[in-house]
């Protein structure tokens, strides 16, 4: 398998600097606190934010005025999660933007259009004009999904991109997620979350929500599975640091491109970058890592593409018994592949958790929260088969496993992956 090959020299700095120095202190974070089960909240301040992320250095994607409601679902430390719907993100936007010449990513008809593969939506900066600096993803979109597109560009090469880049303006999913201040929000009274729901709701579920969440007791429905990994997990213990970025870039780029986990890594720069965008050094290195990282990752998605494409093709050519045992045998577990560590999620700057690895190309098939029921440090290298929800997790921007069903596999040489069941 080839490897990524490092460049030792630094790339000059960004042709465009941050137009503003975001104050950033990173303390040692507290222990995520448990979801509570959604609930419909109320802005009691004026002048707050929802941002992209749960901490005032994140951008803001959307404006709350007092009296406005949201719909609450998580909590990491003083910020509350809360989705991208109702009226507050009534004209709240997002980008899809991918390479002009790919093919495979958006059908467009008119201003509707079709996603084609998984992809993600960058929320919009609504304190600048500059897409750069709109960098945040607010939710992933799974093929199938229809989107409302407002406009569309294909923006030349230059500083940001080698090759032209084709980027979507489109109406902001409600599937997303953004984050306001615990301090500027309240619990909605019954009559307020009957209004919110138009009217049209039994408001005596809601209040049987409300205390059943008292009690402690979990009452949404697929709340098991559903939770993000930042309602359930320990978050960041330590700082971002360059000098932290660049050990674990030194880890991850001598790993075989297929299973080097470059998304994560690029996430960690680029917060970096908005933090500490001031410092030339940092805007020098990071500016250069990430102008690599962004290449890795096409690299890898097209080298996943080919792999796809050359097992369909065996199937097609006569390997059908063989694909149809495999499936016979694995097909009630949701990823099927070998236990791994993570060199991103390693419980310093990002939570603890474990990998699964495709058997045969060695790409992540998703992520394993540190589970009590499951010893799983005692397994790595195993085959396992999980089965449960493997959901996307806005916050981490990785796919997270719910694990209703464990097991140790057998091996065998020819695992199904997820692309093919």
């Amino acid at each position: 398998m080839p490897k990524i090959k490092q460049n030792t020299f630094l790339v000059n700095s960004l042709s465009v600097a941050l137009c503003t120095t975001i104050a950033i202190t990173l303390a040692k974070a507290d222990e995520a606190q448990p979801d509570q089960d959604s609930w419909v909240g109320v802005v009691s301040s004026e002048g707050a934010s929802a941002r992209c992320g749960a901490n005032e250095s994140y951008y803001p994607v959307a404006v709350v005025k007092n009296g406005d409601m949201v719909l609450v679902t998580g909590k990491r430390q003083d910020w509350l999660k809360i989705e991208t719907s109702g009226r507050v993100f009534s004209d709240a936007v997002g980008y899809i933007k991918y390479p002009a010449d790919n093919t495979t990513t958006v059908a467009v008809n008119g201003n509707v259009g079709e996603v084609l593969t998984d992809v993600e939506v960058l929320g919009n900066n609504i304190d600048s004009q500059e897409l750069y600096l709109s960098w945040r993803p607010t939710c992933m979109l799974a093929p199938g999904k229809k989107i409302e597109i407002i406009s569309s560009e294909t923006t030349d090469p230059g500083a940001l991109h080698r090759e032209s880049y084709i980027v979507h303006t489109i109406k902001m999913p409600e599937s997303g997620s953004a984050w306001i201040n615990a301090s500027s929000l309240q619990r909605a009274t019954d009559s307020q979350v009957r209004a919110y729901y138009g009217g049209d709701k039994d408001g005596s579920r809601f209040i049987e929500i409300s205390l059943m969440s008292s009690e402690g007791e979990r009452s949404a429905p697929g709340s098991g599975n559903g939770d993000t990994l930042a309602q359930n997990n320990i978050g960041p213990v330590e700082p971002i640091t360059l000098a932290g970025l660049e050990a674990r870039w030194d880890t991850i780029t001598a790993e075989p491109i297929m299973g080097a986990e470059l998304s994560p890594l690029l996430d960690l720069y680029n917060e970096l970058l908005s933090a500490d965008g001031g410092d030339l050094v940092v805007e020098r290195v990071v500016g250069g890592r990430i102008k690599q990282l962004r290449v890795w990752e096409r690299l890898q998605e097209q080298r996943i593409r080919i792999n796809s494409l050359k097992e369909k093709v065996a199937i097609q050519a006569g390997d059908i018994d063989e694909y149809q045992s495999i499936v016979s045998m694995y097909g009630e577990y949701t990823v099927v592949g070998n236990l791994a560590l993570s060199n991103m999620f390693d419980g310093k700057i990002r939570p603890l958790m474990f990998r699964i690895l495709d058997q045969k190309s060695g790409r992540t098939l998703g992520y394993l929260p540190v589970n009590k029921e499951f010893e799983l440090s005692g397994l790595l290298g195993q085959t396992v088969g999980i089965r449960g929800e493997n959901k996307w997790d806005p916050e981490w921007r990785v796919n997270v496993v719910g694990i209703e069903k464990f097991d140790v596999l057998p091996t065998t040489t020819a695992i199904v992956t997820p692309d093919i069941q």
